[in-house]
């Protein structure tokens, strides 16, 4: 009941704060004041009133930490002139809520926070800079026609996990763009890890939320928790970094229970139900690799002038699968299917489940259900950071070279980009805070995890399809003692591929 109104209390602040922004916005159709035109000075402290008048009584030389409905420094002059910023946006499962057209656009406002951040980002850009964002969710095929006519109707794509198989002369190389990518609104991981030889053409910020529904994480039953480990933080656990593969088999061990007595632990939905430690899917193990910091491909070196480079005979692999065998051999864990999973969680007969993060919204119709998040373990204490890998249900934004004006594009990425790490990315923290999880420091949790989000362009780029196959079954059928073999069977492939991709994005002229 508690997660129930805190939610409600969320819902209602955003939308009372959209709505406010909203009549400022439409009280601001005559001519700039005098006051108005502080707003475009670096030295700015003015505030907005609920009436739309901009203050400036208490200008000091210490300026207040900006929150988002003012222009970015240095950006005070922008005016896009009235341009519609026209984005194609896949949906690619709306049955499972994958929508990537509402990380860019939504209608209006409806009481959900995250949606509502969305729409007053939207608003805020159009009254600050003078320019409309919309979306075209219509399947892509006018698009298609569009871009290969050299029209300039759309600005950016999305597609699902289309980081490198995107990259042709369709589309830039974002690198070029006069945009700074080092700032906190973009992802850093992302640029660092899939940029090759100068080149990548897509990008992700603080804008992409499917990217971050994807992440791979752990979240728990707090109820089933408390009865046995009540008197143990493990968020405390996490920021020492001792939530590891041990720990956690630790946890298992103590809460596992035989219900009928029959030596097993098996899944059922009944009054009867074992309860279990952890339960997952097949993909699992993969994610439990990457969490010990393994990869299957990395950098020469890095910055984005590097290549890229197999890992797969990473000496380290082994001793992580080992490690995570502790986890997938341990009695009381059970690998299931999705929707498995999802009723072992809200009937109270697992403690922990692995999956995206966005699976947790499904959790919202469960009534008290209590749910606490936390990053997947490490293999131990020394690693000092954790890794997660979105799954394939991550989307990214490019740009293609039909839109000819690259200081309108340089200038809208840096400012939707910003104006949604400071309006659209808090809310997003907060909904997963108070409406799917159940204590404030599952914000700080998810705040960990996208920060420590970590891109394979192995993985994303289908390089090593037959290797990847082989972690999800190699601790699952217990042939951790072929990996050795396996890696140097695969890392033929894995190298040609990589040679495939740097010979292709070698002959697409970037020279704009």
């Amino acid at each position: 009941m508690m997660k129930k109104l805190l939610t409600i209390l969320l819902s209602a602040a955003m939308l009372f704060s959209v709505l406010i922004f909203v009549a400022s916005c439409n009280s601001d159709k005559t001519e700039t004041t005098t006051k108005e035109k502080t707003e475009t000075t670096a030295k700015d402290t003015s505030e907005t009133t609920a009436k739309g008048e901009v203050t400036t009584d208490d200008v000091t030389e210490t300026t207040a930490e900006p929150n988002g409905r003012e222009k970015l420094s240095g950006y005070e002059d922008v005016d896009f002139g009235g341009l519609t910023f026209l984005i194609n946006a896949t949906v690619a499962d709306p049955a499972e809520g994958w929508h990537d057209d509402k990380n860019f656009w939504v209608e209006d406002v409806t009481g959900n926070a995250l949606d509502d951040a969305v729409y007053e980002r939207n608003q805020v850009m159009k009254k600050l800079y003078n320019c409309e964002i919309m979306v075209d969710a219509s399947g892509g095929s006018e698009y298609s026609a569009n871009i290969a006519s050299g029209s300039q109707k759309y600005i950016g794509t999305t597609a699902a996990y289309a980081a490198l198989s995107i990259a042709s002369d369709k589309y830039y190389n974002v690198l070029k763009f006069d945009v700074d990518f080092s700032q906190p609104w973009w992802d850093q991981n992302f640029f660092n890890d899939l940029s090759c030889d100068g080149k990548l053409f897509a990008m992700c910020g603080a804008f992409s939320i499917c990217a971050k529904r994807a992440v791979w994480i752990t979240y728990y039953n707090k109820d089933v928790y408390d009865t046995k480990f009540a008197d143990i933080d493990i968020y405390q656990m996490v920021r020492d970094y001792k939530w590891t593969y041990d720990a956690m088999v630790e946890f298992i061990d103590k809460i596992k229970y035989d219900a009928n007595g029959d030596s097993t632990y098996s899944f059922t939905d009944g009054s009867d139900a074992d309860i279990l430690g952890y339960v997952s899917t097949g993909h699992n193990p993969r994610y439990l690799y990457f969490a010990g910091g393994r990869r299957y491909v990395v950098k020469s070196e890095d910055t984005y002038d590097g290549y890229y480079v197999s890992a797969l005979n990473d000496a380290k692999g082994v001793d992580t699968l080992e490690q995570a065998a502790k986890v997938l051999y341990a009695d009381g864990y059970l690998e299931l299917g999705y929707s498995s999973c999802d009723k072992a969680m809200m009937n109270g007969t697992t403690l922990f489940v692995s999956n995206v993060m966005g699976q947790l919204e499904v959790y919202e119709t469960a009534e008290d259900l209590r749910v606490g998040i936390l990053p997947m373990p490490m293999p131990s204490a020394d690693q000092q950071r954790y890794y997660h890998l979105p799954d394939n249900h991550s989307t990214f934004l490019s740009i293609p070279t039909s839109y000819a004006n690259l200081e309108v594009i340089s200038q809208f990425l840096t400012l939707f980009a910003y104006h949604s790490y400071k309006l659209v990315y808090p809310a997003f923290l907060n909904t997963y805070k108070y409406t799917y999880a159940s204590d404030e420091e599952s914000g700080e949790m998810v705040d960990l995890i996208t920060n420590s989000i970590c891109y394979d362009p192995g993985y994303i780029g289908s390089m090593v399809v037959a290797f990847d196959g082989f972690i999800l079954n190699v601790v699952k059928n217990k042939r951790i003692g072929d990996f050795t073999q396996a890696a140097t069977r695969y890392t033929t492939n894995c190298e040609s591929s990589i040679s495939d991709y740097r010979s292709k994005i070698a002959k697409i002229d970037d020279n704009y």
